[in-house]
């Protein structure tokens, strides 16, 4: 029992005592003297006193459950052990982890890792508890090292913490950054780098009369990811040598990220991260990102006022941070934070997504064949996919869908914290809960899914399923107040590449392997990628020609 709750037990005893005393004087009891014990008297006390110590201990018994929820209204949570809690459960996969856990327990969980409270919940209708009914209890952020650090204390989109610099830096994302203007505005830029990507993967005319070689479709969609926002983040191109530096630093960004940190889950073991070598490492890197960042900055900052200029990210955010109207004042750390944020979350997704959906297009020729018949018919003979032909592409869509229901590129939304307590399903949720939404558990969930391990697009053909947060059985962006603002440029990049995929090149396996010996497993990080590379044979369509840009590389 708290010291407080002891003190205000023993003043209450004592007023009971001098009250009991004060009655029996003016009830004629006769007072003894000093020393003198009456036998009587004492245990007419006690009877007189038990029934108010009785009720008192009652009444602090009831205000100690108030202040701390029991046990068991809580959700279910398997055993757990000293110490780590329940760490020993959650494997190098722990969406997948997680999922078999939920199979067995139910789709809301109570978790311990370390001394982290945490809630999983692993059903359409509990993320919708989450991301829609609780959505402004359970919107804030957990302050995870990492994010210190490389997020410039947490001064991005993704893990600043719910407040007035949070709304404000969404705004601007969402307003000026993301908007479908803008995001109309990289069409050009998105075009030359696909046209390279097509290019390169087009037999030079020596070798024509040459069975095609497999090709790395791993490598050339992380290039090509990292050359879009590369160049629409800051003006630059990976393949550039100011933009091989940028990206070296920022791949370390994404792997330190995506690492296992020990002061994360144990607040007060801290220290371990400076022993292991991990806090020297965070240094370096934020050393290096905003050196790198500082040269951009100055750059742009030296030609803002030039005429006729396309804008990238970074033009973007120095002239908003000009704005009169601004909330908070957006600082240098702040702009890199944001500006990092829009590259380091889009460009492992983007090229994950690229990955397995071609992966599953080769392990099933019959889609292939379905998509690229679309594609082949709506674009007719023109020289490459245009904007107006991919809005007509359904099935293609579908596909695309599908494999954002089979391989989430988050399968664990980024983590939420509870600012306030709640109930989701009938248990208690404490405030400063952190909360983790399997999205892999939903999309293979036999409730929300017929066949749900079965590849087949066509089951969203007669379901409107929304993909930005608004269907719970399906969110590849996430959902409510946090979800991925930069849904649109994503989804522009993955449809027209995809698309130009299918209508220039047929695709198959490399010789020998079947469609059960393509190796399916993971490899889990800020996104989750095919732990090996896909390879695939290109074969240029007959009598297709496109457009290929003046820099491209045969």
């Amino acid at each position: 029992m708290e010291p407080a709750l002891i003190w205000l037990f023993m003043l209450v005893l004592s007023l009971i005592r001098g009250a009991l005393y004060r009655t029996s004087h003016y009830l004629g009891r006769p007072r003894l003297p000093p020393g003198a014990v009456s036998t009587g008297t004492r245990e007419m006390d006690l009877l007189t006193a038990l029934p108010f110590v009785l009720s008192l201990a009652t009444l602090l018994l009831y205000l100690r459950r108030l202040r701390t929820p029991r046990r068991s209204s809580l959700p279910p949570s398997p055993p757990a052990l000293p110490i780590i809690g329940h760490l020993h459960l959650v494997s190098s996969m722990p969406h997948h982890a997680l999922a078999r856990l939920s199979s067995r327990l139910g789709p809301i969980l109570h978790l311990r890792l370390g001394r982290v409270p945490t809630l999983v919940v692993s059903s359409p209708r509990l993320a919708r508890e989450v991301l829609k009914t609780h959505d402004a209890a359970l919107a804030s952020r957990p302050r995870l090292l990492s994010g210190v650090y490389l997020s410039f204390d947490c001064s991005d989109v993704t893990f600043s913490p719910l407040g007035p610099y949070w709304r404000q830096a969404r705004r601007i994302c969402v307003s000026e950054l993301l908007s479908p203007r803008r995001v109309a505005s990289f069409n050009r830029l998105r075009r030359t780098e696909l046209r390279r990507l097509l290019g390169s993967l087009k037999p030079p005319p020596s070798y024509s009369s040459s069975p095609p070689a497999p090709v790395d479709l791993s490598a050339r969609f992380f290039a090509l990811a990292n050359d879009v926002l590369c160049h629409a983040a800051f003006g630059r191109r990976f393949s550039d040598a100011g933009g091989r530096r940028l990206v070296e630093v920022l791949t370390e960004a994404q792997a330190l990220f995506a690492g296992f940190t020990l002061g994360d889950f144990f607040p007060g073991l801290g220290w371990v991260n400076s022993a292991t070598g991990l806090t020297r490492r965070l240094e370096r890197n934020r050393a290096e990102l905003s050196a790198v960042c500082d040269e951009i900055i100055g750059e742009h900052e030296a030609r803002l006022d030039e005429a006729d200029r396309e804008e990238d990210f970074v033009d973007v955010l120095l002239r908003a941070r000009k704005s009169p109207d601004l909330e908070v004042p957006i600082t240098d750390d702040n702009l890199k934070a944001l500006v990092l944020d829009m590259f380091v979350a889009g460009t492992d997704t983007t090229s994950a997504t690229l990955e397995w959906v071609m992966t599953e297009l080769a392990r099933h020729p019959r889609v292939m064949k379905k998509a690229q018949e679309e594609v082949r018919s709506t674009v007719g003979g023109k020289k490459e996919v245009a904007d107006g032909d991919v809005d007509q592409l359904h099935y293609t869509k579908a596909v695309i869908k599908e494999t954002f229901r089979l391989h989430p590129p988050v399968p664990l939304l980024v983590p939420r914290e509870s600012v306030e307590p709640c109930v989701i399903d009938g248990y208690h949720i404490p405030a400063k809960t952190r909360i983790l939404v399997n999205t892999y558990a939903i999309g293979r969930d036999p409730q929300a899914w017929e066949n749900p391990l079965e590849f087949y697009p066509e089951r969203f053909e007669n379901i409107d399923l929304d993909i930005k947060g608004q269907s719970f059985e399906l969110l590849p962006f996430g959902g409510g107040r946090r979800g991925c603002p930069g849904y649109p440029f994503a989804l522009a990049t993955l449809q027209l590449t995809l698309s130009s995929l299918l209508y220039h090149f047929d695709w198959e396996l490399p010789p020998g392997v079947g469609a059960d010996e393509v190796n399916m497993d993971e490899i889990f990080g800020l996104a989750t990628r095919k732990r090996e590379p896909l390879v695939l044979v290109a074969r240029e369509r007959a009598g297709c020609e496109f457009e290929e840009d003046e820099s491209t590389d045969s």
